[in-house]
């Protein structure tokens, strides 16, 4: 594939990805690439990671499985349920939930936060969003609701003051049983459906 091809096609990718579809060595790659961003073509966002901010098809979003990597993880939390319409206030990060550790990354496509959830939470909830040609994992409104819940009854505080939100498009079928089949210890599941009710979350 020649360059210019792939780079029409692929707003987010790595040097291995491009590499192999354009049939260059590796340090090949690397070169032409380092040449590219410091024509302004692309961006480096980390090591082995590209992105191109003028593609049509790029959002910070589509960033989201390059970064996860190997870990199982979504956009979820406050920054989802602002993408569904729950929430007006837009996040100044954008919140992923991941398997792997809690970090930040700040870069030239956004803040990024990740925070950590068990695994038995990402059985179920998260859909593929398409933007362009590519896509993102990202929790459903009742999912992007448990998630945060779930940390605001966590050590830290975190989500213990939510904005204003908008729940009347959610289904408070969908949350519970959620709710019920992610998260088994039932002091947690106690002071999630009482901070549901206290945003105005009819009860099952």
């Amino acid at each position: 594939m020649h360059p210019a091809t792939f780079l029409s096609q692929h707003p987010v990718f790595t040097t291995r990805e491009y590499a192999l579809l354009c049939g260059k060595g590796i340090d090949s790659a690397s070169r032409s690439l380092n040449k590219l961003a410091r024509g302004g073509v692309i961006t480096r966002i980390t090591r082995g990671i590209w992105i191109q901010p003028d593609n049509p098809g790029f959002t910070p979003n589509v960033l989201i499985p390059y970064l996860l990597g190997t870990e199982q993880g979504y956009l979820s939390f406050l920054s989802a349920l602002h993408l569904h319409g729950l929430l007006s206030q837009i996040p100044v990060s954008i919140q992923i939930a991941t398997t792997g550790h809690t970090r930040n990354l700040s870069s030239p496509a956004g803040y990024f936060e990740f925070i950590h959830l068990k695994p038995v939470m990402m059985t179920n909830g998260v859909s593929a969003f398409e933007v362009g040609n590519t896509f993102y994992p990202r929790a459903t409104p009742e999912k992007a609701l448990l998630d945060t819940l779930y940390i605001a009854t966590r050590r830290g505080n975190r989500f213990a003051s939510l904005p204003e939100l908008n729940c009347e498009s959610l289904d408070p079928g969908l949350f519970y049983t959620l709710l019920k089949e992610q998260v088994p210890a039932k002091p947690i599941l106690t002071a999630i459906r009482k901070r549901a009710a206290q945003i105005g979350l009819p009860s099952k």
